[in-house]
């Protein structure tokens, strides 16, 4: 099946898959790029899955969970938090976008993990 089938009419990927005449440089500056942009978004979405399950770990604990238990519990939801980003932070539209809301989450989940960190 033809690739140009398979997506939207008018969308970019299919406008760029139809031109042909691209130097090899731009194809690997543009692979490049988005290797470069996935690596940095699970970077951060890494990060603010860590902060958030710093902050649910000291929630728990403070609402009265013994400490060890608030451990295991929170280290079974940062897996859930981090796939959870992932497919969050991938199904953005754009490039911009999707680099501001996990700016965003990851200053936000920081800033949370700093406050229940103060009320400590």
């Amino acid at each position: 099946m033809d690739l140009h089938i398979m997506l939207e009419k008018d969308s970019r990927l299919s406008h760029q898959s139809k031109r042909g005449n691209q130097s090899a440089v731009s194809k690997w500056l543009f692979t490049t790029g988005m290797l470069a942009h996935s690596i940095a978004i699970c970077l951060l979405c890494y990060l603010s899955s860590g902060q958030l399950v710093n902050t649910t770990g000291a929630l728990l604990y403070h609402m009265g969970m013994p400490w060890t238990d608030a451990v295991v519990v929170t280290s079974m939801l940062g897996f859930i938090y981090l796939v959870l980003i992932l497919l969050w932070a991938f199904s953005r539209n754009g490039v911009l976008r999707t680099w501001l809301n996990v700016s965003s989450l990851m200053g936000f989940s920081i800033f949370m993990a700093w406050i229940i960190g103060a009320l400590a």
